[in-house]
């Protein structure tokens, strides 16, 4: 526990009745910093909705708070234990393929940038059945898209069917919306999601590049060509296409009324993701992922995030699985 969670829980145990403006005042610090405690104090189970009702928050009892908190990590030593098992045998397919890429076999690696612009416009030329294509940044460069449009309107002329998925946030981006709305005047298929898992291209199901490294941008990349990584990475491709927005459908929302975005926003705190890390993986800046947060805290009816993925839990906004 942070020192200043400490001092926080410390003082509702004394003022029980404090909300987090007089909890501020009391112990001379920002409100915000109070409100960032509490958020802590609730993923310790250290503090619980008050009987009350409203907004509030109480302080559960060292004991109960820390009992539930045992309860809570043995179960997690427990998951943990299971993903290392997982890992471990990962790691054993990824030390095969790791001896295969040497041998020349199935895997190989570029290095650099260059040799990977390369080797993808080399299997995109060679592609006659299909390329489907992640991007997962809100902008493209110039560059790329002066680049690829020559090739992909070569790949369209002969009839190869062209699917790709940007993130929503290319709304804010004018040139990679021209872009993309391009590829889809000229005969692609164009779909939109609140987030892209990472870069990916898939040559007539029997090659997929990723990159080296950085998901985003690396320095170089692989090319696979076993028949079960590409198989895993195409299943992974149509998962994200089947629940993505065609483009140019307009911004959707679901039952509950929440944008794509919204409720990927509420996921991604499910899943503890820091607001800073959350807009990476959305492609908008900080500022809308706080104007996000702030419609979702509103709406919910929440003082902290755990209240409010709590409260999405309640109204089906979110589903269990969302958690794990």
């Amino acid at each position: 526990m942070s020192g200043t969670a400490e001092s926080v829980y410390l003082q509702m145990l004394r003022d029980r009745d404090a909300g987090p403006d007089r909890i501020a005042n009391t112990l001379g610090i920002d409100e915000a910093e109070v409100r960032e405690a509490l958020d802590e104090l609730s993923r310790l189970m250290l503090v619980e909705d008050s009987w009350a009702g409203g907004e509030g928050l109480r302080p559960v009892s060292p004991e109960l708070g820390l009992a539930a908190l045992l309860a809570r990590e043995q179960a997690e030593v427990a998951r943990r234990n299971q993903e290392i098992e997982e890992g471990r045998v990962a790691l054993a397919r990824l030390v095969s393929e790791l001896q295969n890429a040497r041998k020349g076999s199935d895997v190989e690696i570029l290095e650099t940038a260059d040799e990977a612009r390369d080797r993808l416009a080399t299997l995109t030329e060679q592609c006659t059945h299909e390329l489907c294509t992640f991007v997962p940044t809100r902008a493209t460069s110039p560059r790329a898209m002066g680049s690829s449009r020559a090739l992909s309107q070569t790949l369209l002329d002969r009839g190869v069917r062209m699917r790709t998925v940007y993130l929503e946030s290319i709304r804010n981006d004018q040139a990679t919306w021209d872009h993309a709305t391009w590829l889809r005047n000229n005969g692609a298929e164009v779909r939109l999601a609140a987030t892209v898992p990472v870069r990916l291209q898939i040559i007539d199901q029997d090659h997929a590049m990723v990159p080296l490294a950085d998901t985003i941008s690396g320095s170089g990349a692989v090319v696979m060509t076993s028949p079960g990584v590409v198989a895993a990475l195409m299943a992974l491709f149509t998962q994200i296409w089947r629940t993505a927005t065609p483009l140019g459908a307009g911004r959707q929302r679901d039952d509950d009324g929440l944008s794509v975005q919204e409720h990927e926003l509420l996921r991604l705190w499910a899943k503890g993701a820091t607001d800073e890390a959350a807009g990476r993986r959305l492609g908008v800046s900080l500022r809308t992922v706080r104007r996000l947060s702030s419609g979702l805290m509103e709406r919910l009816d929440a003082c902290s995030r755990f209240q409010a993925g709590a409260r999405a839990l309640d109204r089906s906004w979110l589903d269990p699985a969302d958690l794990s």
